[in-house]
């Protein structure tokens, strides 16, 4: 077996591993999301940030050694992708590789949709905490009537009950 398609083979390895570990803190931060427990999201997002670097610099070295392959078995030169080096090399070789190629477009994809998912539910805590401000302020401003009939303000004496159903 060609040394460069072993050490592909490694490399996607290594590279699917790390997108399953930011998967994982994808899960983590949605818990901590649900749970609206600000100390433990700030704890995963950190914690992935740092297996983001980690995936970076994995993804760049991978890029590199295909280049490196392009050059060393004069590929034909079209646009680098992942794809279209597959296409070019011969047929045990593509064989061998093919399956962590579509294993860590897999992965990367779930991770897509993972984040997509948890930046919906951050907005829709944000604009649902926004929403109870907003309400509170509005019940301040709101003239309301006491027993001697002389209207006062909210915040002056009286309070306003205010109750959002956040699980709805």
């Amino acid at each position: 077996m060609l040394d460069w398609v072993e050490s592909l083979r490694s490399l996607f390895t290594n590279e699917i591993d790390c997108y399953k570990r930011l998967l994982d803190w994808e899960g983590k931060k949605r818990q901590s999301i649900h749970a609206a427990d600000g100390r433990a999201l700030e704890s995963c997002v950190k914690e992935s940030y740092h297996v983001m670097v980690e995936a970076s610099e994995l993804e760049r070295i991978r890029m590199k050694t295909i280049q490196d392959v392009y050059e060393k078995e004069k590929f034909e030169n079209k646009e680098i992708t992942l794809t279209n080096f597959l296409n070019q090399m011969d047929r045990e070789s593509n064989y061998k590789l093919k399956g962590f190629a579509q294993e860590l477009k897999s992965v990367v994809q779930e991770l897509k949709e993972a984040i997509i998912v948890n930046d919906k539910l951050l907005r829709t805590r944000k604009d649902f905490l926004q929403k109870t401000i907003d309400t509170l302020h509005e019940h301040e401003r709101e003239k309301v009537y006491t027993s001697s009939k002389q209207p006062i303000r909210r915040g002056q004496g009286q309070q306003s009950a205010v109750i959002l159903n956040a699980t709805a």
